[in-house]
């Protein structure tokens, strides 16, 4: 693992190898507000929804994911993923 910078809207924090995206993101002052997946930028890579503890979110493989916002809990780890800056701020 190795560190990572997570851009949430106008702020971007640094996520340390081995550090939960919420710890990072409330240690540089930054709320993870309720999240959306861009379908016209997201490649169906499927990385975000690994990285789903919740299993919020969801789609076929090479095909736009969409995140379920009654499962969702703002954790921040599919932003932490996300290679394409489809994970937006919904």
């Amino acid at each position: 693992p190795k560190d990572v910078t997570v851009t949430i809207g106008d702020k971007s924090f640094v996520v340390p190898a081995g550090t939960k995206v919420k710890d990072a993101a409330a240690a540089a002052g930054v709320v993870i507000p309720k999240l959306k997946i861009d379908p016209a930028t997201c490649k169906g890579c499927t990385l975000c929804a690994k990285a789903c503890e919740n299993g919020a979110i969801s789609g076929e493989k090479k095909k736009p994911h969409v995140i379920d916002q009654d499962k969702c809990v703002q954790c921040g780890e599919c932003l932490a993923r996300c290679k394409t800056g489809s994970i937006v701020p919904a």
